[in-house]
């Protein structure tokens, strides 16, 4: 059987939906799949239910009939954390070791997803370097291609992790970069040692939330009909300009979400002259009539919240430059850039798999 743990180094690279293109080739190639997430840190509270949410999709998704505790056995709670500081016993390897070979039974395949970063998970003494010795599992780097940068942290992992990284997937790489990471980066990390199994593009479609997950995110007082909230935002500005200079800077971004102060009228008449799809007023104030009334014409969503612009800027940012893989159409969207972009017979060969 073939193991393999997709790792990251940071936040938003596109783990999770990596992790839903390997499954989805493989079960597609004949390969009986299984899937676990050894150590979740972002745990949801449902009901009387604990769990990830990303795991819990893609067993259903997937039609994985292992039980979602031992899919996600390791949930990293606040109870968690306290019990350890308190200096209470825990086996959390145990527990993933026995989960493990639970779901790995009669399986031709698992697929590891891994945490955020490799220090994540050292409180229970689980972290990705302490997962893949436990479980003997070579790892899969998903990196997020932005500058050269990227190159050291690839080359840290594999001072750190030696033979067990056995390649890399850059992802969401700007179309710009691409000739030069395909004729240089490339090149490079293979002379060091470590496979690049594809080159993923940046794809605003996949980094955009729509206006409606905006709201769910940021909370706050909708001004505007609900069925406004459909569209798709694809990125964010700040309007914190003077008002001559606003109109030029709004123009440069289309489908956007404008954030500024809710005292701010002038740069928010100015936004809405521009394609704008939605506005966040900050410091809990109401826009002037003037304001709603354009807005109501252009058919543009306002969101009233009570933070100030530095704190909404930070917690809308945290919602774009990720796959918002749960959606069906973007799930899709991905898989097909995997198909297109990944060499998954290499990666088979470099697990031994042989596809029949």
């Amino acid at each position: 059987m073939a193991t393999l743990y997709v790792a990251s180094t940071e936040t938003f690279v596109g783990k999770s939906a990596v992790c839903m293109g390997l499954l989805r080739r493989m079960q597609r190639d004949g390969f009986n799949v299984g899937y676990m997430k050894p150590v979740s840190v972002s745990v949801a509270h449902r009901a009387d239910q604990v769990l990830d949410e990303d795991a819990a999709f893609i067993r259903e998704t997937l039609g994985l009939s292992a039980p979602l505790d031992q899919i996600a056995p390791v949930l990293i709670t606040p109870g968690v954390i306290d019990s350890i500081m308190r200096g209470q016993p825990n086996n959390f390897a145990k527990t993933l070791r026995d989960a493990y070979l639970s779901v790995s039974r009669d399986k031709d395949a698992m697929v590891l997803e891994g945490t955020n970063t490799w220090s994540e998970g050292a409180l229970v003494d689980l972290s990705a370097d302490q997962v893949t010795d436990l479980l003997h599992a070579p790892g899969l780097l998903v990196s997020r291609y932005n500058t050269s940068l990227a190159v050291d942290t690839i080359l840290s992992v594999q001072r750190y992790v030696g033979d067990r990284l056995i390649g890399v997937l850059l992802n969401q790489v700007e179309d710009p970069q691409r000739d030069f990471v395909q004729s240089r980066v490339v090149p490079f990390l293979e002379s060091r040692g470590i496979p690049v199994f594809g080159l993923l593009p940046h794809d605003s479609t996949l980094a955009g939330v729509t206006v409606e997950e905006l709201i769910e995110h940021l909370g706050g007082q909708l001004i505007g009909k609900r069925e406004w909230c459909h569209k798709m935002v694809d990125s964010l500005m700040i309007g914190a300009m003077g008002a001559e200079a606003s109109l030029s800077f709004f123009r440069r971004r289309s489908n956007k979400v404008v954030i500024t102060g809710g005292d701010r009228s002038d740069l928010q008449l100015a936004a809405l002259e521009t394609s704008t799809n939605a506005l966040v007023l900050t410091g809990n104030i109401r826009p002037a009539y003037q304001v709603m009334d354009r807005a109501e014409e252009r058919q543009v969503p306002i969101i009233i919240v009570p933070d100030d612009t530095l704190v909404t800027v930070d917690r809308a940012e945290s919602l774009f430059g990720r796959v918002r893989f749960h959606q069906a159409s973007k799930l899709s969207h991905f898989i097909n850039l995997m198909e297109n972009h990944f060499d998954f017979g290499r990666l088979y060969e470099a697990l031994g798999m042989a596809v029949g």
